[in-house]
């Protein structure tokens, strides 16, 4: 629909948590594919700036400013001719329209439909949440030849990881797996006692550096998993996105409830095993070969909640995660095709 010379200048926007910024970046790359000289830049919100500030697609990446003049003022400077807006939620297409972008496509929004969009499409969650965003840049006539996500990680990052293994004597050498017990909320959170059983029998098997990954607030829960180990594993914590990301790329393996570094580990290229109680995997569960999703099928809940629905649902989701066994998750290592002894 638009030729790769007819637009220079590109501004995407979202601005949203860890996990759901992961899963915009294949829009990126899609973009970069059809205007190959165009200058693309991307708004993300603050503190996520990490997770696409090496991306070699971007020209720029700014920071969504809570002052609208000065939001404003940023973009307008910059002439953009298209705005591709990855959120539906009108006020931020309102922010485009203000800021003189000509065109504009996204969402259709709840509070407005199509109102200032030039082409929209709707807001379709029963697909993965790739795909969903890849709708928006398909509107305007974009073939999207790869679907997953991707995170770079820069020199600093790589530097950081070598000195941080260096400091806590974790030998390269040897397999490293990663926990993550930690999501947003508490019934989204597979047991401590089960991350605990579960990195005994990874350690036993595979004689591996366990490693656990810990949010600012889940310092307690990290703990309470370590607590109950037979080998200490290595909590890791008070770390920036790029930092996690280059811990990540590291780990041979990475097993996490559904949350943010879930998203980040399959877009490092790590083997991952994500774990569902509370949430849809069809949307959020990553379908691609290397990784796998362990969740209880015969929950009728699983394809239905939205996020905010699964509030309700507490219970259900709590049923949901105890039906998964430590058991259950070492037997998916084994049927993995990832490699103890790939360090690449």
């Amino acid at each position: 629909m638009y030729a790769p010379g007819e637009i220079e200048r590109i501004l995407i926007i979202r601005h949203a948590p860890l996990g759901e910024t992961v899963l915009t970046t294949p829009v990126i790359r899609a973009l970069r594919q059809h205007f190959h000289n165009a200058y693309i830049a991307y708004m993300v919100a603050p503190t996520r700036e990490d997770l696409v500030s090496a991306n070699p697609h971007l020209d720029e990446v700014l920071i969504y400013q809570s002052s609208i003049p000065k939001l404003l003022s940023q973009l307008i400077r910059r002439k953009f001719q298209l705005a591709v807006v990855l959120q539906p939620t009108f006020r931020l297409v309102l922010h485009t329209f203000l800021a003189r972008i000509p065109l504009r496509i996204g969402f259709q929004t709840n509070t407005a439909g199509k109102k200032l969009l030039k082409h929209s499409v709707p807001n379709n969650t029963s697909q993965h949440e790739t795909q969903r965003y890849l709708d928006v840049v398909r509107s305007i006539g974009i073939e999207v030849e790869d679907d997953e996500p991707e995170v770079f990680i820069d020199e600093a990052g790589m530097a950081w990881v070598d000195e941080y293994f260096k400091n806590n004597y974790v030998d390269d050498e040897k397999p490293i797996i990663g926990l993550n017990p930690g999501a947003a909320t508490s019934y989204r959170r597979w047991a401590a006692d089960n991350f605990a059983t579960l990195g005994n029998m990874l350690h036993e098997a595979y004689d591996c550096h366990i490693l656990i990954t810990t949010g600012p607030q889940e310092r307690e829960l990290s703990q309470k998993v370590s607590s109950q180990m037979k080998y200490k594993p290595l909590i890791v914590d008070n770390i920036t996105p790029m930092q996690l990301a280059a811990i990540l790329k590291k780990c041979n393996l990475y097993i996490s409830n559904d949350t943010g570094p879930m998203h980040l580990s399959t877009a490092v290229k790590t083997h991952t095993i994500g774990i569902f109680g509370g949430s849809n995997p069809t949307q959020w569960g990553p379908p691609w070969e290397k990784h796998t999703i362990i969740a209880r099928e015969e929950c009728k809940y699983m394809k239905t909640l939205s996020p905010k629905e699964w509030d309700e649902y507490a219970n259900v989701a709590q049923k949901n995660l105890e039906w998964i066994k430590p058991e259950t998750v070492f037997a998916a290592t084994e049927k993995m095709k990832w490699n103890p002894q790939d360090k690449s």
